[in-house]
C-alpha cells in the first residue's frame, strides 16, 4: 500500500503503474478463473485509467495520499487474491511481485538509498526515486513515466509466462511414462 504512495512522485506514474498491475491482475485471473479478482482488477483499471487521462503530465488534477494508498491497497489486495490454476505457491508469491514489481522495486530503491545516507526512508524526501534518476539521465519527465510503464509491462508479461510455463511444467509431470 505504502509503495504506491512513495510512487505518486511525478505526473502519471501512479495511476499507469496501477493501471499496468490492474491489467495483468485481470488477465491472471480470468485465465485462472476468478471472477471476484477479475471483476476487482477491471475496476481498478477503469478508475486508474480514467484518472490518468487527467493526471497525465502536464496533470490538471492531482492524486495525493488518499488516492495513492486505495490504489496501493487494491493492488496488495488482489495480489493477496490472486491464485494461478495449477502453479504452487512460491511461483504464484513470484507472479505478484512480478506483477507489482516497479513499485516494489522503487520503493526498495529508495529505502536502501536514503538508509545508506543516514535518512529515514519513508519520512524523508528526495529526488532519489527511480522515475527521478531516469529524468535526470536525459529521458526528462514524460519519457521516464513511459519508460517505467515499459519496464512495468515487460515485468507483467514476465509474470504470465513463468505462470504459464510452471503450469505446463505441472501438468507434464503429472503425466506418467507409460509401463512396460
Amino acid at each position: 500500500t505504502a509503495a504506491f504512495s512513495i510512487l505518486d512522485h511525478m505526473d502519471g506514474l501512479c495511476a499507469g503503474i496501477a493501471a499496468v498491475a490492474a491489467g495483468f491482475f485481470t488477465i491472471a485471473a480470468s485465465i485462472g478463473g476468478q471472477t471476484m479478482v477479475r471483476t476487482l482488477g477491471a475496476a481498478a483499471l477503469g478508475a486508474a485509467l480514467g484518472f490518468l487521462r487527467w493526471n497525465f503530465n502536464p496533470a490538471k488534477i492531482f492524486m495525493g495520499d488518499g488516492g495513492a494508498m486505495l490504489l496501493g491497497f487494491l493492488m496488495a489486495t488482489l495480489g493477496l487474491k490472486l491464485r494461478l490454476a495449477a502453479v504452487h505457491f512460491p511461483l504464484t508469491w513470484l507472479a505478484v511481485v512480478l506483477i507489482l514489481g516497479v513499485p516494489i522495486f522503487d520503493t526498495t530503491l529508495i529505502s536502501i538509498s536514503r538508509s545508506r545516507r543516514g535518512l529515514l526512508p519513508f519520512t524523508s524526501p528526495g529526488k532519489d526515486h527511480t522515475a527521478h534518476r531516469l529524468s535526470n539521465r536525459g529521458l526528462g519527465h514524460r519519457g521516464a513515466v513511459v519508460a517505467l510503464y515499459g519496464l512495468a509491462v515487460c515485468s507483467g508479461a514476465l509474470a504470465l509466462l513463468l505462470s504459464r510455463i510452471a503450469a505446463a511444467a505441472g501438468e507434464v509431470s503429472h503425466v506418467r511414462a507409460p509401463e512396460h
